[in-house]
């Protein structure tokens, strides 16, 4: 979790996995706000969530073989988040 220079901005990035066939998953990082982010920040690994928001995308450059290479990274905004008892 951490503190912006408001102290009322929290935020958090959870990980979320999805699974997918074959065995395999993919991970994607949730962004969350304030007192959603507080809230989740203290929920254990493993927990079960139930998430509502937007999935993003953004544009960055990698080096590969020192090469520049664009990729896309996808995450979620939260809007909701509720642990699943």
């Amino acid at each position: 979790m951490g503190a912006d220079k408001d102290s009322r901005l929290v935020h958090t990035v959870e990980v979320t996995a999805v699974n997918r066939r074959y065995g395999r998953s993919d991970y994607l990082p949730c962004i969350a706000w304030g007192m959603k982010a507080r809230e989740a920040s203290c929920w254990p690994v493993g927990a079960v969530v139930d998430i509502s928001g937007r999935i993003q995308s953004r544009k960055y450059t990698k080096l590969l073989a020192g090469q520049p290479t664009e990729k896309t990274a996808f995450e979620v905004s939260v809007i909701n988040i509720t642990r699943v008892k």
